[in-house]
């Protein structure tokens, strides 16, 4: 059975602790390195960046809250350190 993916939209600021990595951050996010979850830079600055994306269906899936948290924590994993705001389009 074919995996559902959930379309989103996403903001990405930059955490005063990390400040000195968020333009090697965002490019990571763009250039395909996460392989979880494609992400297309729509415009981005030294401060905040947005994204469009899509994500497997899950749990995660059920709020804005909740999908920001989840991709925050697979964030992490990836050392990578951003604050997010999600929009999932519904």
């Amino acid at each position: 059975m074919p995996i559902a993916f959930i379309p989103f939209s996403m903001r990405a600021s930059v955490r005063e602790d990390h400040r000195r990595t968020f333009r090697t951050d965002i490019e990571r996010l763009s250039d395909g390195h996460l392989r979880w979850t494609p992400l297309d830079v729509l415009r981005s600055t030294n401060t905040q960046a947005e994204f469009r994306g899509a994500v497997h269906k899950g749990p995660h899936t059920a709020t804005d809250a909740s999908l920001a948290r989840y991709l925050e924590d697979r964030l992490a994993a990836e050392n990578i350190h951003l604050d997010l705001s999600v929009t999932i389009e519904r």
